[in-house]
């Protein structure tokens, strides 16, 4: 199924180009956290739902962020095989990491949840930081409490997927230690655009085998394949299971094929859309603070 949270409080199924309102199958004020915790549940509702036919058309202006506040959200440095130039080998461009899969696993980082924007917001540029770059990644989203899973048992914990601009102010501060400030620089708030909802785990069954895309103004700007991932999802998640406790609706971003070299720098006016085939598409806009 494909999950949404919609304007002003709601949550909805989307079906072809159909917002279906979950309206009182959940209690009022409920949210997509909610829904992922109660889905085993109400899923014969749901069907029910899908079956009535009743809905809106879908309006991308009614999306909200799929998931506003998760209790975390981990990010993947590196994951990418890279090692081409160009945008059909689908390996992520740039030169090949030298660092080992271990290592990656311990470059993961945070972003704040309040990073968290949704389809057609904008990505708002700093006042003090003007060097900003968008990654686009496959998001997944955790479904259960877990903790110290297998690589085996990794997969379970997954809800679903969805799509995210791991959003970057590259130049910002002083430190030259890029990695030792990542949490900073893409901290900021927007830039974490999510969206445009989720998809269930049953929807998606190869996850490592998505074309991810990305347009600049209309120009492609980033195409990979999540198979040139060089830690998988169920590592990730094992990895970060043994450092913490993992809730429902915290969010895991998988990685950036492309190395810095080869992306956009963001201007005020800018419109991106971000696609990866199973799950959807999403447009941010990009603007000033003011």
């Amino acid at each position: 199924m494909k999950l949404a949270s919609i304007k002003p409080n709601d949550l909805a199924l989307v079906v072809n180009a159909t917002l279906i309102p979950l309206g009182e199958t959940l209690p009022r004020g409920s949210t997509m956290i909610d829904l992922i915790e109660q889905y085993g549940s109400i899923q014969d509702r749901l069907k029910a739902l899908v079956a009535s036919g009743k809905g809106i058309p879908l309006d991308a202006q009614l999306l909200k962020p799929p998931i506003e506040r998760p209790s975390k959200i981990y990010a993947a440095a590196g994951n990418y095989k890279r090692g081409t130039g160009g945008l059909e080998a689908g390996r992520g461009r740039g030169s090949a990491s030298t660092i080992s899969p271990e290592e990656l696993l311990e470059n993961i980082f945070l972003k704040p949840p309040s990073a968290i924007a949704g389809p057609e917001d904008n990505i708002i540029i700093p006042k003090n930081a003007e060097t900003i770059f968008p990654e686009l990644e496959l998001c997944v989203v955790i479904g259960q409490k877990a903790r110290h899973l297998s690589k085996a048992e990794a997969m379970d914990a997954v809800f679903g997927y969805t799509i995210m601009q791991d959003v970057t102010a590259r130049g910002f501060g002083r430190s030259k230690n890029m990695s030792g400030t990542r949490s900073i620089r893409k901290g900021f708030e927007t830039f974490a655009p999510i969206g445009p909802w989720i998809v269930t785990r049953d929807e998606i069954p190869d996850p490592h085998n998505l074309w991810m895309k990305l347009w600049i103004n209309g120009e492609l700007k980033q195409s990979a394949k999540t198979d040139a991932m060089i830690n998988d999802i169920a590592t990730q998640i094992s990895f970060l299971s043994q450092v913490t406790t993992l809730y429902p609706g915290d969010l895991i971003t998988t990685g950036n094929p492309d190395s810095p070299e080869f992306q956009e720098k963001l201007k005020p006016g800018d419109i991106l859309r971000s696609e990866i085939e199973g799950i959807g598409a999403m447009n941010q806009g990009v603007a000033k603070e003011s």
